[in-house]
């Protein structure tokens, strides 16, 4: 790897990280401490599971599908039933 490439990403992560650390400290001394906290809770949940609300629609997604299959079955075990009475 270039020398003058890896100096500009180091030199870009850390100003990255900075600039990120002087925005919390402006946030906690400007801001409602409560309201500081709740964003920092928010950033650590998402961090733990970053696709959460895409976990959920898909679940969603799979329950309905589920519950569609289902309908399906039982129509085709009914008119089956019927065919059999016949």
């Amino acid at each position: 790897m270039d020398l003058d490439k890896a100096l500009l990403v180091i030199i870009l992560t850390v100003g990255a990280v900075i600039l990120f650390n002087v925005m919390i400290y402006l946030s906690a001394r400007r801001g409602n401490e409560v309201t500081t906290i709740n964003l920092m809770r928010k950033a650590a949940r998402r961090a733990r599971n970053p696709w959460q609300d895409e976990d959920d629609a898909l679940q969603e997604l799979s329950d309905i599908v589920s519950g569609l299959k289902s309908v399906e079955g039982d129509a085709e075990s009914a008119e089956e039933q019927s065919n059999n009475d016949d």
